[in-house]
């Protein structure tokens, strides 16, 4: 596997050098605007697909490595599922604590909500931190079926898969448009709590995407 401080380490640099960039950005602005109020940068949010393309390196180029020392193509794949499952729980403990602080600091002093989202309530503890895990195990797992789809099919699979998404959520748009139920779909958004929507329905994601991933990555190429 990639090396570990890499893997994870790498990931917290880049969300470091964002965090800099945005805390300048709200600094000029609370410096030469009277009452600027708080806001949400969102970009917290980079963190999870930055994490997502380090296990899709592995899959990709770390693969033929480990079964040339004998893996089977089983067991890297439940090995990989598992480091991730791990790695990522400790990016969401990460990322809690640091909300907390957040909170605590009101926005690190400039009123600069980074670690948050607007529709992200204040909650326990323990339930924060299955917000921030099932998002980005969901994220990461998805990375790497579509390393186990460029293993078996190449550029050719992915660009085909990418094409199956676009043309499945332009059916979603044209079904909903449709139906002229824009305002029936905001609200499901709007009624169902949080954590169902940051970890319920991504879980489900999280399984489909990890079926799909192993039943693609037993023909893989080495």
């Amino acid at each position: 596997m990639v090396d570990v401080r890499e893997r994870v380490g790498g990931p917290w640099l880049i969300l470091a050098a964002i965090f800099a960039v945005n805390f300048a950005i709200w600094w000029t602005i609370r410096a030469n605007v009277d009452d600027a109020g708080a806001g949400t940068t969102g970009a917290v949010s980079a963190l999870f697909f930055i994490v997502g393309g380090f296990y899709l390196t592995a899959m990709t180029q770390v693969m033929p490595f480990a079964l040339s020392l004998g893996l089977t193509r089983k067991h890297f794949y439940a090995g990989i599922c598992l480091l991730l499952a791990a790695e990522t729980l400790v990016h969401a403990v990460a990322l809690t604590v640091l909300l907390e602080l957040e909170r605590a600091t009101a926005g690190w002093g400039i009123g600069m909500d980074f670690f948050s989202m607007t529709f992200m309530p204040e909650q326990n503890v323990l339930l924060q931190v299955v917000t921030y895990w099932v998002p980005l195990l969901t994220i990461a797992l998805v990375f790497v079926a579509i390393g186990a789809v460029f293993r078996r099919w190449g550029q050719v699979g992915v660009w085909a898969v990418m094409v199956g998404i676009v043309l499945a959520l332009g059916a979603v748009v044209v079904a909903v448009t449709w139906q002229d139920a824009w305002v029936v779909f905001g609200r499901f958004f709007v009624d169902t709590p949080t954590v169902v929507l940051m970890a319920g329905w991504p879980l489900i994601l999280a399984a489909v995407a990890t079926a799909g991933g192993y039943l693609v990555v037993r023909r893989a190429r080495p």
